[in-house]
This record gives C-alpha cells, structure tokens and sequence, in this order.
C-alpha cells in the first residue's frame, strides 16, 4: 500500500511538472528524478543511462556555490535544467527557446 502511494506522488509529480512547464514557448520532453548518488527513482521518456552525471552536476554546483544551485546545460535545441531538493535530484528536459 505504502509503494503505491509512492508511486502515485512521483507520477503526479511529473504529471504536475510537464504541464505547470507547458509555455507556448517550451516544451517539455522528459523529466528524470533521482536520489543523490544517482539511482533513479522515477523517469518519464528520457534515458536512464545519464542518472549519474545528472547527480553529480548538481552536486558540484551545489559545492561550488555553496548552496542548492540549479544547473542549465543547453546544447542546439535541447536544454536540461537540473535542480536539487532534499534527497533527490530533479532534471526536466525542454526544448530550448529561440530568440
């Protein structure tokens, strides 16, 4: 009982992300969440074999700066914005705004 609870929050999480996120200008392709050592917890269409990396950048920028930092990696038409809570590393991947 308590696992299906678990599994109702995170998918309503990722439910509320990938439409509070929905601009006219970005579109969300995937959301990634895991813990701090990068084991994942929940994913929605993105690969799993990137869940170390994503940790572990948002571990340094927290280091560096000190405090909880958000990271934004952008490459041509793709961005990911990284963001630490608590125990657990939270990733969205959008689609890059032209300007």
């Amino acid at each position: 009982m308590h696992d299906n609870n678990m599994v109702e929050a995170i998918d309503s999480f990722i439910h509320k992300v990938t439409s509070d996120f929905k601009y006219a200008n970005m579109n969300i392709n995937g959301v990634l969440i895991t813990d701090k050592n990068g084991l994942i917890i929940a994913n929605e269409d993105v690969k799993n074999d990137c869940s170390g990396n994503i940790a572990l950048l948002s571990d340094l920028a927290s280091t560096f700066l000190e405090r909880q930092a958000n990271v934004c990696l952008e490459n041509g038409d793709q961005k990911i914005i990284i963001r630490e809570a608590g125990k657990t590393v939270f990733s969205i991947y959008t689609e890059a705004t032209r300007r």
